[in-house]
């Protein structure tokens, strides 16, 4: 399926939190699913998260509640995080590549650590929520600093990113740093040996 149509749903849950809307998601299947985007904040009935990401347009139906519904009641006694869902939605998705318009340049700081006990991950999460908690970096230094598959880092970034567990600093260019330093040197060196003459 084409990332676009399963981003889609991703959309839908940035919509309601802007909008401050409550949605009520019906799929094919008759399984359902509220969306608080205020108190952001959701609940499913029985959704596989297989189904979640094979959702589109066309095989949900989507109706707005009012504050007073049961549904919203309930969802806000029992339900979760939504930024536990677009954590989830986001790294299935990826699977290892970018979404929307980030990319490998992109320098981001995690403000929030993921709750890795709910959240699928690999193991090298956990040492790149540990890395990017202390410093900000960008996707691709991260993967070289830890020698971690640049899918992997990606994947991690967009996940973290649309669950809002990142701040993002600035994109940088992808500049070969090694040369400026050996010239810099050599010219420090040089320097020092005029002072002594």
């Amino acid at each position: 399926m084409d990332r676009e149509i399963q981003a889609s749903f991703l959309l839908l849950i940035r919509k309601a939190i802007q909008e401050h809307r409550n949605l009520l998601i019906r799929f094919r299947s008759g399984k359902q699913m509220v969306i608080l985007g205020k108190e952001q904040l959701f609940l499913q009935s029985g959704c596989s998260l297989e189904e979640l990401v094979a959702a589109t347009p066309a095989s949900t139906l989507v109706r707005k509640l009012s504050d007073s519904s049961e549904a919203v009641t309930l969802t806000r006694q029992k339900g979760r995080e939504l930024s536990e869902l677009q954590w989830m939605l986001a790294y299935e998705i990826s699977a290892g590549r970018m979404l929307f318009d980030a990319r490998d340049t992109d320098i981001f700081t995690l403000n929030r650590w993921p709750n890795f006990t709910r959240l699928p991950h690999s193991d090298n999460c956990l040492r790149m929520a540990a890395l990017l908690g202390r410093r900000a970096t960008s996707v691709a230094l991260v993967a070289k600093m830890l020698k971690v598959p640049l899918s992997q880092v990606r994947q991690f970034y967009v996940a973290a990113r649309e669950a809002g567990y990142t701040e993002a600093l600035r994109s940088a260019e992808v500049i070969d740093l090694q040369p400026a330093i050996q010239q810099r040197s050599l010219i420090s060196s040089l320097l020092m040996k005029l002072k002594r003459a």
